[in-house]
C-alpha cells in the first residue's frame, strides 16, 4: 500500500505571480542576435527629449494600484510597439488574477514568441499550467525560468511544490532547498516544515 504524504500546509500555497517591470538591458543573444556592443562608451548619454510616461509605463503603475484601466494601457503599449514582451506578460498576469485562465496563456506564449528566454513569461506561465494541473508543463517553465535566473527563489519553491504533486520528493526535497539557500530567513517557516515532512517520508 502506498504511503500518503501529509503536508503542514493542505494544500501549500504556491508564491505568486511576478510582474515584468524595469528589465535590465536586453540582451540581443535572447532574441537570436549577436551582441556587437557589450560594452557601451562611458562618455556621454543619450537623453529624450520627450519626458512623457510611455502607454507601459502608465500601465504599470495603473497595474500597481490594482487599477483596472492597466489592461488597456497596456494593449495600448502593444499597438505602440512599447515593451510588447512586458505588456504581454503582465496582460497574462491579469487575465489569470480574473481566472480566464486560456487568455493568460494566449497573452503568456505571444511574449515568449517574442523572446523565448523571457523570465517572468515562463515563470507565469508555469504558474498558470501548475494552477489548472498540468504538472508537467508547469514542471517544464519552472525549470525554464530557473535556467535563465537561478537567483530568483520563488522558482524553486513553486517547482518543489509541482514535484510533490507528481511524487518525485526527492528532487522536491532538492528544490525546497535550494529555495532556503536563496530566499531571506524571514520567509523560510512554511518550507522548513514541508523539507522536514518530506524528509521523514523519504527516509
Amino acid at each position: 500500500m502506498a504511503r500518503i504524504v501529509k503536508l503542514p500546509v493542505s494544500p501549500p500555497k504556491k508564491l505568486g505571480p511576478k510582474k515584468a517591470k524595469r528589465r535590465r538591458k536586453p540582451n540581443l543573444e535572447d532574441y537570436g542576435q549577436l551582441n556587437l556592443f557589450a560594452q557601451p562608451p562611458k562618455e556621454g548619454k543619450v537623453v529624450s527629449m520627450h519626458q512623457q510616461e510611455s502607454f507601459f509605463e502608465q500601465a504599470l503603475q495603473l497595474d500597481d494600484e490594482g487599477k483596472p484601466e492597466a489592461e488597456k494601457y497596456y494593449l495600448l503599449a502593444i499597438e505602440n510597439k512599447q515593451r510588447e514582451v512586458d505588456a504581454y506578460c503582465n496582460l497574462g498576469i491579469i487575465k489569470s488574477q480574473q481566472e480566464d485562465l486560456a487568455e493568460s496563456i494566449n497573452y503568456l506564449t505571444k511574449a515568449l514568441e517574442l523572446n523565448p528566454r523571457h523570465f517572468e513569461a515562463h515563470y507565469n506561465l508555469a504558474n498558470v499550467y501548475s494552477d489548472m494541473g498540468n504538472f508537467p508543463l508547469a514542471k517544464t517553465h519552472y525549470e525554464v525560468s530557473i535556467s535563465i535566473d537561478p537567483d530568483f527563489p520563488d522558482s524553486y519553491y513553486n517547482l518543489g511544490l509541482v514535484l510533490i504533486s507528481l511524487k518525485q520528493y526527492e528532487r522536491a526535497i532538492k528544490a525546497i532547498n535550494t529555495y532556503i539557500e536563496h530566499s531571506p530567513e524571514s520567509d523560510h517557516s512554511v518550507a522548513s516544515e514541508l523539507l522536514k515532512t518530506l524528509k521523514s517520508f523519504a527516509l
